[in-house]
C-alpha cells in the first residue's frame, strides 16, 4: 500500500486543514520572545526586538516545513503585467509611516542605527511569518475549499482575511487594550484582504512580504525607536491623505478581484499530477 508522503491528506478537507495551521500559529505567536530576548541582551529594546527575531524566525522555519508537507509549490515568478497592480499597495504601505509628522519634526526617531536595523529585521521576520501563514497557507486552503470564481474567491479573500485579524485579538492576552487591539483586529483585516487581493494578481508571496514589512516598519518606527503624541502623528493632513489611499485601493483591488482570470486563483492552491496521485483521486480540480 502506498504511504502518502508528509501531510498532504490533509489537503482533502482544507477547511480542517486551515484550522489546524492557525492553531499551530497560535502556538508559534505565544513563544516568549521576551525571555528568549533577555538571554541575548540586558537592553531592554534591543532584548525585546531580538527575542522577537528569533521566536519568529523559528515560526517561520516551521511554516516552511508545514508549507512543503501541505503539498504547496513556491513559484518566484511574476505574473505578466501585474506589477502595476502592486502600487496601491506600497502606497498604503508607505503612507503608515508618519512622513508628514517626521518631515514636520512634531515625530522624531531617537534611536541609534543598531537598532533601526535591528528593528527592520524584526519587521522582516514578522512580516515572512505572517504572510508565509495566511497568505501562503490559509488563504489558498480557503480558495480550495470555497472555489475559484468571481463570488467564491471573494468569499475565501473575506475568510482568510477575517482570521488574520482575529489571530491579532490575542494581544489581548499579552497587555493590550480593548480599544487599541479591536482598532488593530480591524484594520489588519483590510490589510489581510488588499495582500490576498496583491497575491492572486502577482502571484508571488515574496511581494506581499515587502509590503508586510514596509507597513509594520513605518507604522511602529515612532512607537518604538522615537517620539511623538498621537496627535501629532496623526494629524488632519495624514488622517485625510490614508483616507483618500484607503478609499482608492479598496475600490481599486474591488475590482481586480472581479476582473481576475479564474487560472490566477487555481494556481495558488493547484496540486501537481503526482499529488493528485497521492491522494487517490479524492481532491477534483
Amino acid at each position: 500500500m502506498r504511504i502518502m508522503k508528509g501531510l498532504l491528506f490533509l489537503r482533502k478537507d482544507p477547511l480542517t486543514a486551515a484550522v489546524i495551521v492557525c492553531l499551530f500559529a497560535v502556538g508559534l505567536i505565544g513563544l516568549p520572545y521576551e525571555r528568549v530576548g533577555a538571554l541575548l541582551s540586558e537592553d531592554m529594546l534591543n532584548a525585546s526586538l531580538s527575542g522577537m527575531i528569533v521566536c519568529r524566525a523559528a515560526g517561520l522555519a516551521a511554516m516552511l516545513i508545514l508549507h512543503r508537507q501541505l503539498g504547496f509549490l513556491c513559484d518566484p515568478r511574476l505574473q505578466k503585467g501585474s506589477m502595476p497592480k502592486v502600487l496601491p499597495a506600497f502606497l498604503v504601505s508607505l503612507n503608515n509611516a508618519p512622513l508628514i509628522a517626521l518631515f514636520s519634526g512634531t515625530a522624531v526617531v531617537t534611536a541609534g542605527a543598531d537598532e533601526i536595523v535591528l528593528f527592520a529585521l524584526e519587521c522582516i521576520f514578522v512580516a515572512s511569518f505572517e504572510e508565509l501563514t495566511f497568505r501562503g497557507i490559509v488563504f489558498p486552503l480557503m480558495l480550495q475549499h470555497f472555489g475559484a470564481e468571481r463570488r467564491e474567491r471573494t468569499a475565501a479573500v473575506l475568510v482568510s482575511a477575517a482570521v488574520f485579524g482575529a489571530m491579532h485579538l490575542l494581544n489581548l492576552f499579552s497587555g493590550g487594550g480593548m480599544g487599541p487591539t479591536l482598532l488593530q483586529a480591524g484594520y489588519t483585516f483590510l490589510i489581510g484582504a488588499m495582500f490576498a487581493v496583491v497575491l492572486l494578481c502577482t502571484g508571488n508571496l515574496m511581494i506581499c512580504i515587502g509590503l508586510h514589512a514596509v507597513y509594520n516598519f513605518g507604522g511602529m518606527l515612532v512607537p518604538t525607536l522615537g517620539s511623538g503624541s498621537f496627535s501629532d502623528i496623526w494629524s488632519l493632513p495624514a488622517i485625510a491623505v490614508t483616507a483618500f489611499l484607503a478609499v482608492a485601493a479598496l475600490v481599486f483591488y474591488s475590482f481586480c478581484l472581479l476582473r481576475l482570470k479564474t487560472d490566477r486563483a487555481v494556481r495558488l492552491y493547484r496540486l501537481s499530477e503526482k499529488q493528485r496521485f497521492a491522494l487517490n483521486g479524492a481532491l477534483m480540480m
